[in-house]
């Protein structure tokens, strides 16, 4: 009896150690498919011909730039932009949700984590845009859960959003090895670390420079329109197998978490010419503070729209 026991742990160990090199061989090939390596950029100026498709499988397997997620034929078209053409994301109170909430938006692979990484997007906010306290994400860095241990969804590792008048930049973090839906938010802190006034009528250039991390290596640099508004230091990642991926458009949790607004008929966006770079500064963005922002904490009533 004792020999066969001794055979039989034997064997599961045997069995625990193929599994996992399984499990880390599919990860190794997964990771490879859906990440950005640091030697790939992206720019996306919405022309004609540029490939899409809102079929995620096809931007994995690389035959199309972006992906996009709406509901209905009001919710994107290209319209001219800056200097040819731009696309429009529009979310309206009666569209369908779509992963659970109103959103139309786009999004690119993931980046992984440990990188420094470079995001420049252009956005056009009309005049008719109307003031309200909820949140509109217009960019978010969404994360990329382990669905593997069963976590819960997570408010983004960071998000450029619009509230009232102003521009919110918000990060927020978690270091554990398994999120729980025991923190507010998901994850383990949530901090606002930059805000600018809301510009309408214009193109508004944005560039962030993002050092992905869970630990105090992290760090976020924000411009707008040349201007460096945001200087942060600290954890700004969720410990996850894959890196966060950039979404731009129009997302409101708010409508979908609480209610929507009867006096707001509609929330539209302009976006135009998106690049992810790498290197040391290849948007030659001017190194010199004017004005930055310092950090606040998120009221836990704004950390509910999370995803």
């Amino acid at each position: 009896m004792i020999l066969i026991a001794k055979r039989s742990r034997t064997v599961l160990s045997w069995a625990a150690l193929l599994i996992g090199a399984l499990v880390l061989a599919v990860y190794l090939v997964v990771f490879d498919l859906v990440s950005l390596s640091n030697s790939h950029p992206v720019t996306i100026g919405f022309e004609p011909g540029e490939p899409t498709s809102q079929n995620e499988a096809a931007l994995v397997l690389r035959k199309s730039d972006y992906a996009l997620q709406y509901c209905c034929t009001t919710s994107t078209a290209l319209v001219p932009g800056r200097n040819g053409w731009a696309r429009r994301f529009t979310v309206r109170p009666g569209d369908t949700r779509i992963k659970g909430n109103f959103r139309s938006e786009l999004r690119l692979l993931p980046n992984p984590l440990g990188g420094t990484v470079w995001y420049r997007v252009h956005i056009f906010v009309p005049n008719t845009w109307q003031a309200s306290p909820t949140r509109v994400i217009a960019v978010q860095w969404h994360g990329s859960k382990d669905w593997f241990l069963l976590e819960p969804g997570k408010y983004p590792p960071l998000d450029l959003a619009i509230v009232g008048n102003r521009w919110e930049v918000t990060k927020s973090w978690d270091r554990r090895l398994r999120t729980t839906k025991t923190a507010v938010g998901n994850v383990e802190g949530i901090r606002m670390i930059g805000s600018a006034p809301l510009r309408r009528g214009r193109w508004l250039d944005w560039v962030l420079r993002v050092h992905w991390s869970t630990t105090g290596a992290g760090s976020v640099d924000a411009w707008l329109d040349g201007h460096h508004i945001v200087s942060d230091r600290g954890p700004n990642a969720h410990r996850d197998l894959i890196g966060p991926y950039l979404k731009l458009g129009v997302y409101v949790p708010g409508w979908g978490y609480r209610h929507t607004e009867p006096a707001i008929a509609e929330r539209t966006l302009l976006f135009d010419d998106i690049a992810v770079d790498y290197g040391r500064n290849p948007f030659a963005m001017r190194a010199a503070s004017t004005g930055v922002a310092s950090g606040a904490a998120v009221p836990a009533t704004v950390s509910s729209g999370s995803r």
